[in-house]
């Protein structure tokens, strides 16, 4: 099992570097509350990598709706993948997390992809 704090961690790092990427940034720049949206995004990764929520989620993840608005490009979430996979693999988390954390990963992209392209 992953803690939530060393998914939070991993989340921060990801999101201070997209939040500055030249390519999808912007996206990440409209966000209000970071406070709140973080936590909110490692406790989406906890349920998905542990198979349980560390905090109930209020609203419930709509993780698919919730992108669909955001006029995401393809070239764009290719950027996010190579974006979050670059984070995991500077992180210390063990090899079969990371795997498992970037199949998770690609399974949303694809789900991503397929409702909005």
């Amino acid at each position: 099992m992953i803690t939530f704090d060393t998914i939070l961690n991993i989340i921060e790092k990801f999101y201070q570097k997209a939040t500055h990427d030249f390519m999808i940034g912007y996206h990440f720049r409209k966000i209000e509350d970071f406070e709140e949206h973080i936590p909110r995004i490692a406790n989406f990764w906890f349920l998905q990598l542990n198979g349980k929520v560390f905090v109930k989620a209020d609203p419930p993840f709509d993780l698919i709706n919730r992108h669909k608005v955001l006029g995401v490009k393809r070239g764009e979430i290719n950027r996010w993948m190579v974006l979050f996979n670059e984070t995991l693999s500077e992180s210390e988390v063990e090899s079969e997390v990371k795997k498992r954390w970037i199949e998770k990963a690609d399974f949303f992209k694809s789900k991503i992809e397929d409702s909005i392209f």
